[in-house]
């Protein structure tokens, strides 16, 4: 079997509100469709879901898929996993939110070409679901806990909140009265998207650490290691690593440093389902739980990081996989994905498990 063509699509996807960051603001969705074809008829699916305020943009992508990427995997065997994504890397550094596409698209090939779920290909079942965190990223407290209140009644209770982006008092004030609305049994996290300069998110993150979030999440810049750790030393919290940890070897260096508690996994930032469990095994090494973190995945990427998730043991405190269930106004797949009682099962059909819906695919076309 071999690659016969690759085709890149950017699409254009409405959300239901904007939303503020500690890096920027995001007022729609601008992700990558691939499509993969073989010889033998199979087709297989991926999306790369970059935020240019994060890292790349849906065009640069979708340049480095038609021009290198791409290129690089046809007339290859869709099934040599790890040494195409080798070959990737030998023709372009780096973009690794672009390569996520194409190798989630070889994942897809390979599953439906043996008839297996993509996780049983990545070690297995370890669970067939994981909890559902919706982000809430208003900035108005009366907008804010209206949200809540509407995914309350959805069964959602894990909630990240996005501070950083108004006064530290104002984020107090945002946190106290939502803590209010919440049952005994809902979770607060606190996700600052690297908004703070290092003196600034000391204040912050003791002044909230009085109403016990779960854990804090990459309150510096990415390039900050040392800042994290310092935080790290001196909070009563967990400190999440989001932004900091793109690669194998950004882990390893926060794991040395002692710069978090906690490591998000997104495929997306770490080039793929391959290198996100790698990313995990070094943090189960060090003894580090993970978070299963996203982009602005539609269901197609958000099925393949369920694939990661599930199979992966040490990925433990829930997801971010709320986008294409809440906040996107379209999603890019034909069956919603499954949420029962807060918690999304990963699909268990063969590769990614879900059917692309080309008609939306086309709407949303740029």
């Amino acid at each position: 079997m071999k690659v016969t063509s690759c085709e890149s699509i950017v699409v254009k996807v409405p959300l239901h509100h904007h939303g503020k960051y500690g890096v920027g603001s995001l007022e729609c969705i601008e992700n990558v469709i691939v499509v993969l074809k073989t010889d033998e008829g199979a087709t297989g699916y991926g999306e790369s879901s970059p935020w240019p305020v994060f890292a790349e943009t849906a065009y640069s992508c979708k340049d480095c898929i038609d021009r290198y990427l791409g290129p690089s995997v046809i007339g290859e065997n869709p099934l040599d996993i790890e040494r195409l994504i080798i070959k990737m890397d030998s023709v372009l550094v780096g973009y690794p939110i672009a390569k996520t596409g194409v190798e989630t698209a070889l994942w897809d090939i390979a599953g439906k070409s043996m008839n297996q779920p993509v996780y049983r290909l990545l070690g297995g079942l370890v669970r067939d679901r994981i909890e559902v965190s919706y982000s809430v990223s208003r900035q108005d407290i009366a907008e804010d806990i209206g949200d809540i209140q509407w995914l309350l009644g959805l069964g959602i209770k894990r909630f990240k909140i996005k501070t950083g982006v108004l006064p530290v008092d104002k984020d107090v004030e945002r946190l106290r009265e939502i803590q209010k609305i919440l049952p005994p049994d809902a979770q607060l996290r606190i996700d600052y998207n690297q908004g703070l300069a290092w003196e600034q998110a000391m204040i912050s993150c003791r002044r909230c650490a009085e109403f016990q979030p779960t854990y804090m999440e990459q309150p510096v810049k990415m390039w900050d290691v040392d800042g994290m750790a310092r935080i790290t030393a001196a909070v009563d919290v967990p400190i999440s690593a989001d932004e900091s940890v793109f690669s194998i070897h950004d882990c390893l260096r926060v794991v040395k440093a002692g710069a978090a508690d906690l490591i998000s996994i997104k495929i997306a930032k770490h080039g793929g389902l391959s290198r996100s469990k790698k990313v995990a095994a070094i943090a189960e090494a060090a003894g580090l739980p993970c978070y299963a973190g996203a982009m602005w995945e539609s269901g197609l990427g958000v099925a393949a990081s369920l694939q990661v998730t599930c199979s992966t043991p040490n990925i433990k405190y829930g997801s971010d996989y709320y986008i294409p269930c809440f906040f996107m106004v379209d999603d890019l797949i034909k069956e919603p994905l499954q949420i029962e009682d807060g918690y999304m099962l990963v699909p268990k059909g063969p590769g990614l498990g879900v059917e692309v819906d080309e008609e939306a695919v086309n709407k949303y076309r740029v």
